[in-house]
């Protein structure tokens, strides 16, 4: 079989907080539900990683205050309908 499903476009990432001259190269492409992220070295060695971001906030450096925010602000809204749902719940 020679046909490829698909080809994944890949995008270079800033390497901030890895050692200077670490030989490290960053990547991200997008895929269903999120991010595949690999890193290689220099020596060849490859990792890599799913990271979740079903709405693609990440902008490649990462995910600031503003996204998690919002996450706590969908939490806090999840729990207040809990607890409405308890107290209807209590009154029948």
């Amino acid at each position: 079989m020679t046909e490829v499903a698909f080809d994944l476009e890949w995008e270079l990432l800033g390497e901030t907080g890895s050692s200077e001259g670490a030989g490290l190269t960053t990547e991200r492409a997008q895929v269903f539900g999120g991010w595949l992220v690999r890193t290689r070295t220099s020596g060849g060695q490859v990792s890599m990683a799913f990271v979740a971001d079903d709405q693609f906030r990440w902008d490649g450096e990462d995910f600031g205050d503003e996204y998690e925010e919002e996450d706590e602000d969908a939490e806090e809204d999840e729990e207040g309908e809990e607890e409405s749902d308890e107290d209807e719940e209590e009154d029948n």
